[in-house]
């Protein structure tokens, strides 16, 4: 039985992932992306091998393009390399401020890394900001897709505000 929760999914969101090519019994070789991402230095856990196992390699449009505080226009792509290779040091940085392991598993808004832990908190890394996606796995999907409630900033480089702002609308 898959860790992930398929059936705690939204209607919309099952839609979405089978418009990009997604079904229940999909199941595709994590190990390319699993392997390489290993040379790099990230080490690998269940969690991430089975996100990459039935979603690896899809393009998930946005179904709101629209958040409560942020503009969702650009599709979640589940490439771990391109959101890992090259990027342990943004990696380290992730897993210093959240004091876990994460594993790369695809990119999101303005090419943001999206990195799982082992745990099932899934985050956005990128031009100095971090954000929480979800305490599963299954939340971040609906919002990365559906962006279903704000987004939340929980970490900025020094000279950098938080953004979106905790007070923002938009």
């Amino acid at each position: 039985m898959s860790p992930i929760r398929f059936d705690s999914l939204s209607e919309e969101l099952i839609g979405a992932l089978v418009a990009s090519g997604w079904s229940a019994d999909r199941r595709v070789d994590a190990g390319q992306w699993v392997e390489q991402m290993e040379r790099e230095g990230y080490r690998s856990h269940p969690l991430a091998v089975e996100i990459l196992a039935t979603v690896g390699g899809l393009s998930i449009d946005p179904l709101n393009r629209v958040g409560p505080n942020f503009s969702n226009d650009e599709p979640y792509n589940v490439d771990p390399i391109a959101a890992g290779s090259g990027q342990r040091g943004l990696a380290k940085e992730v897993e210093d401020v959240l004091g876990a392991y994460c594993f790369p598993i695809g990119e999101w808004l303005s090419f943001s890394s999206v990195f799982v832990e082992a745990g099932g908190r899934v985050v956005a890394a990128g031009m100095g900001w971090i954000w929480e996606l979800g305490p599963t796995f299954e939340d971040s999907l609906e919002m990365a897709v559906r962006a279903n409630r704000p987004l939340r900033c929980l970490h900025s480089d020094p000279g950098l505000d938080p953004w979106p702002r905790a007070d923002s609308h938009g």
